[in-house]
């Protein structure tokens, strides 16, 4: 039985199927060329090449951007994500800051098993056996954070910003 290579409305190949010696409609018996990284696409007369990034996702002008036809790559087109403004990196790297001091904290009176409920009693008993050891702690890590935070609101770049290194002596 003879291959016939069927298409869509709008030409492109749609597989193949058998020839029962009537061509069904949106088919041809002249088999495309498979490339990796395209699609035939039926012209009438024969295929032709068409570039295939359908379904891929990336970015236009630093806009997120879904593709959804066949053909070349939009103007603008990125596969990486655009640079953060340096409002969105102050913010994540602010909040990094913030978390990385809470579980420094946490570590440094809790070393075995900073979990909340550790975290509480041990701190209990360290504002009674060494009051001034857990200030002197809370103090340090408070200082680390601050200088952290002031160095974010310096910035006048966001790679500034990201170059930041978020780290807590314990």
């Amino acid at each position: 039985m003879a291959k016939c290579y069927q298409y869509t409305a709008d030409g492109y190949f749609a597989g193949e199927t058998e020839d029962y010696g009537l061509l069904p409609n949106n088919s041809t018996r002249t088999a495309p060329t498979i490339v990796e990284g395209k699609i035939p696409r039926w012209t009438g007369k024969k295929w032709e090449q068409v570039e295939d990034h359908k379904g891929k996702s990336g970015y236009v002008n630093g806009q997120p951007y879904e593709i959804k036809e066949y053909g070349p790559l939009p103007k603008g087109w990125s596969d990486t994500p655009p640079p953060p403004s340096l409002s969105d990196a102050q913010a994540a790297k602010a909040a990094s800051i913030v978390a990385a001091h809470e579980t420094a904290l946490a570590g440094a009176i809790a070393m075995s098993d900073p979990t909340p409920s550790n975290v509480a009693v041990e701190a209990g008993l360290l504002a009674v056996s060494d009051p001034e050891g857990l200030e002197y702690v809370r103090n340090a890590l408070a200082a680390q954070r601050d200088a952290l935070l002031a160095a974010v609101d310096a910035a006048e770049t966001a790679e500034t910003v990201q170059a930041i290194a978020v780290s807590y002596a314990v």
